[in-house]
């Protein structure tokens, strides 16, 4: 090719590939004058990746510095700062012990355990794990005085002061412990009998921590209503149901330690081994124990590890949008890096991961580890950020697999309909009342990897799904974009 060619050839390529840019900026800014943001907030971040963290190009944005409310996004940053703080190799560890004559349970705050839903996938129930334990035991060991709990990995704040105080029954402001069990709820499976009578019931777990008001009836509409009278484990089944349900009925319970602390003692007693005592809170006994282990005191005898390993925590958390698992995770991390399992330590922790990333201060404000609270507010640049440092860092393969697949798994399961962008999208949704947020990866049509932050606030309620599919036309715009370059620099 002559000079003259290759001049003539590299100026049509640079205005081929700046009319592409150009119908990408037009394509997105079309999406934003949708009548379903005219009063939105809105914080975009759109890279494409090279061959290296040092190899990253924006090709579109708006205000990717402003802070804005992520709703369950921020789980992708808590997760992030798990994986690099804790480590991948890092495992929850819940014990059994024996000491002077008492059974000894000490959390560490592992947020799976006892997870049916979680569990079902494995063949085990809610109490599987204390099954084992217990008639490893019962073969010579038949008694002992007390049960006691010790959840100090934690403090004892259960609930943090900024989620809606009316929801607390609800799946998604489930308490958060140091000792947790079946997603700190209780499953409620109806029957029903003869028309007009009340419904047969059972749970999972089945225990008598708490109890259960039924004024539920048989009859030709399932509308089966759950509930808890707030601060207690008294919990009302009301309503109608016509036919027995298999997903069941979700409600939280108060105390979780103690509510693991009742369903251990009563499968030990099953098994045959006896308490004389009752079941009871002891937050000295996990320092007692390290301190026993250092004096090689032989009056504390390990009886059963239970491990969760930090990744199941992690997957769990992003691809099921758990809010109980993030913040386990983010008041562990607090407990790692200062002793102290609290949310203000927690939120410090994944602070201190921010800042290790060179994220000014005034891009973020964290309270919590899951998003629920709208005190949070992050920059759609510092989600970018971050997701750029989890893909070309040591640990990415496994926190790709996290995050949901667009029309395969998890929050994204029935996302872009009809598109051939399912199974390209890997991301993290996220959403409450006036925010909607979507961010992650695209595989795109020229074989490159394009990461993504779509933040709107202030969007009318009630319209999460207008905000998800302006979401996916712009992930559509990008992915055409992204071909169409790819057919500029072909010809």
């Amino acid at each position: 090719m002559g000079r003259h060619a290759l001049l003539t050839f590299v100026i049509c390529l640079l205005a081929a590939l700046a009319t592409a840019r150009a119908d990408l900026v037009t394509d997105i800014d079309s999406v934003l004058h949708d009548k379903l943001l005219n009063r939105a907030a809105v914080g975009i971040d759109i890279v494409r990746f090279g061959s290296s963290a040092s190899d990253v190009s924006t090709i579109y944005r708006t205000d990717p510095t402003l802070p804005l409310v992520p709703a369950s996004n921020l789980k992708v940053i808590t997760t992030s700062a798990a994986l690099e703080q804790l480590g991948p190799d890092f495992k929850f560890r819940t014990l059994l012990l024996y000491h002077d004559g008492d059974l000894v349970l000490i959390g560490d705050g592992d947020p799976t355990f006892g997870d049916a839903e979680l569990l079902k996938k494995v063949g085990w129930d809610v109490d599987t794990v204390f099954k084992t334990w217990a008639a490893g035991l019962a073969r010579n060991f038949h008694a002992a005085r007390d049960l006691l709990i010790d959840d100090s990995i934690f403090d004892e704040e259960f609930l943090h002061p900024n989620w809606p105080a009316d929801q607390t029954q609800k799946r998604y402001v489930a308490e958060i412990a140091g000792l947790n069990l079946n997603a700190n709820c209780v499953d409620v499976y109806v029957r029903p009998g003869g028309f007009g009578r009340l419904v047969d019931f059972w749970t999972d777990p089945a225990t008598r921590y708490f109890s259960i008001k039924n004024s539920c009836v048989t009859s030709d509409d399932n509308a089966v209503w759950l509930s808890r009278q707030p601060g207690t484990n008294d919990l009302i089944l009301r309503g109608t149901a016509r036919s027995a349900n298999v997903v069941p009925v979700w409600v939280t319970i108060h105390d979780p330690p103690m509510y693991t602390g009742a369903l251990l003692a009563e499968t030990l007693k099953s098994a045959g081994i006896s308490l004389s005592g009752t079941v009871k809170r002891d937050r000295t006994a996990r320092q007692a124990y390290l301190a026993a282990l250092t004096n090689h005191d032989a009056t504390w005898t390990l009886l059963a590890v239970h491990e969760t390993p930090l990744l199941s925590v992690i997957d769990r958390a992003n691809k099921d949008s758990m809010n109980l698992y993030a913040e386990c995770l983010c008041k562990r991390l607090g407990f790692a890096k200062s002793g102290a399992g609290t949310w203000q330590a927690g939120t410090a922790a994944v602070g201190g991961f921010l800042n290790s990333l060179n994220i000014p201060p005034s891009q973020y404000t964290l309270d919590d580890g899951c998003g629920l609270s709208k005190n949070n507010t992050i920059s759609s640049h510092l989600m970018v950020t971050v997701l750029t440092h989890d893909y070309f860092g040591g640990n990415s393969a496994a926190w790709l697999a996290s995050l949901s697949v667009a029309g395969e798994d998890g929050t994204l399961a029935e996302r872009f309909h009809g598109s051939d962008l399912r199974g390209r999208v890997i991301a993290k949704s996220g959403y409450v009342n006036g925010v909607s947020c979507l961010s992650g990866y695209l595989h795109a049509k020229d074989d490159n990897w394009y990461c993504f932050s779509i933040m709107f606030n202030g969007i009318p309620e009630g319209s999460n799904s207008g905000a998800k599919f302006l979401q996916e036309r712009i992930v559509r715009a990008v992915d055409q974009h992204a071909l169409a370059v790819a057919q500029a620099r072909a010809n």
